[in-house]
């Protein structure tokens, strides 16, 4: 974010605004403070609960009074954490491409939002449960509304305090070490599952109008993301990445590969290689994928959280399922069939040898789906 030369001078930037729409009347804000220090901005903002200007003023209000007790020195100092994140980790982070560093950064901004000020070397495990129980008070965002966070939700934050801090110890910016055991417990694996006489129910639904919604049509758009989903156990947003010069096809035998390519990814694998069944081949086909330009997208995955959502609910499934259950349901299929585990992680982008495979996507009640 650039600055104008006038705030040079004063030494600080410090503003709100409207960053998103809620509904009619009601916006949510992003407060932005940085600090000049004679050569370059050094920059933090927030989002999370400020949902009125009073709400972003007020943040702004603590930082710009921390600035003038504390000073500019101590702000700016690359030992404490708010520093140290700026200064060293962000940049590490950015430079690793085995992450997406933007979805990382924004959690760092709420640990240095929590501890900003702390020095690096001084943060203990009590930091840490304080952290924790701070983080477990305060909603998430959920769509376009608001939910109460989970313990799930809470570790990931909690996984990057961890690696900000052993990131820290390995430079020789922080001598003390303790353990998260008790902090992040381990997480429990899903049992949720989906048959296939369900997912051929919530195909049926998409051809449904609700009869109440904003938007009464039906969400026959869906049926070919969710086959795409179901047949090929690719995450939401790997499919929302796929263009048409990604697809590989054998027309006669009606099948053919995906090969998905994406320069920030959840996994550490950023390119792999999925088979394109017969049944997703003839949905391709009906959709006209197979006529489109090499650049244009495949599956349509525009506001698909509460679309599926909506489908699930009518369809009968159980609140517990997820589009992402589909990936699950895939990885058990193919696990059944007898598909080798190295194979089987390469197509999920999980690490050879890992067991969150087998922990938490092969799931042995799922395993009437390969009957099907």
């Amino acid at each position: 974010m650039k600055f104008a030369e006038k705030y040079k001078v004063q030494g600080y930037f410090a503003e709100s605004y409207k960053e998103e729409t809620i509904r009619r009347g009601e916006y949510k804000y992003r407060a932005v403070f940085a600090i000049w220090d004679g050569q370059k901005w050094h920059s933090e903002s927030c989002t999370k609960g400020l949902l009125t200007k009073d709400l972003a003023n007020e943040w702004l209000d603590k930082k710009v009074k921390e600035l003038a007790e504390k000073g500019k020195d101590i702000m700016l100092n690359p030992a404490t954490v708010a520093g140290f994140v700026e200064q060293h980790y962000k940049p590490f982070l950015e430079t690793n491409k085995k992450i997406q560093f933007k979805y990382e950064f924004q959690k760092l901004d709420v640990i240095c939002e929590f501890m900003g000020s702390k020095l690096i070397d001084e943060v203990t495990k009590l930091d840490a449960f304080a952290f924790k129980t701070w983080l477990l008070k305060r909603p998430c965002k959920q769509g376009k509304g608001e939910k109460k966070r989970s313990e799930a939700s809470a570790h990931r934050y909690l996984s990057r305090l961890r690696g900000l801090l052993s990131f820290a110890e390995e430079v020789g910016k922080r001598k003390n070490h303790f353990s998260f055991k008790n902090i992040i417990v381990k997480e429990k694996p899903k049992t949720s599952y989906i048959s296939f006489e369900e997912f051929m129910r919530v195909l049926d639904a998409c051809k449904e109008v609700p009869e109440k919604g904003r938007l009464k049509r039906d969400r026959s758009h869906l049926r070919l993301t969710l086959i795409g989903g179901y047949t090929t156990g690719l995450r939401i947003d790997e499919l929302r990445h796929i263009t048409r010069g990604m697809i590989r096809t054998d027309d006669e035998n009606r099948v053919g590969v995906i090969k998905v390519e994406m320069e920030d990814s959840k996994n550490k694998i950023h390119s792999k290689t999925v088979d394109i069944s017969t049944w997703l081949y003839d949905e391709m086909n009906t959709a006209g994928v197979f006529e489109k330009s090499d650049d244009e997208t495949v599956f349509n995955t525009t506001n698909y959280y509460p679309l599926v959502k909506d489908l699930f609910k009518r369809a009968g499934i159980s609140p517990d399922i997820t589009f992402h259950t589909l990936r699950a349901a895939n990885a058990t299929e193919r696990d059944t069939a007898g598909q080798d585990r190295e194979s089987l992680q390469a197509g999920l982008g999980h690490s050879k040898g890992s067991n969150v495979t087998e922990k938490h996507y092969i799931r042995h009640q799922d395993y009437h789906v390969i009957e099907k």
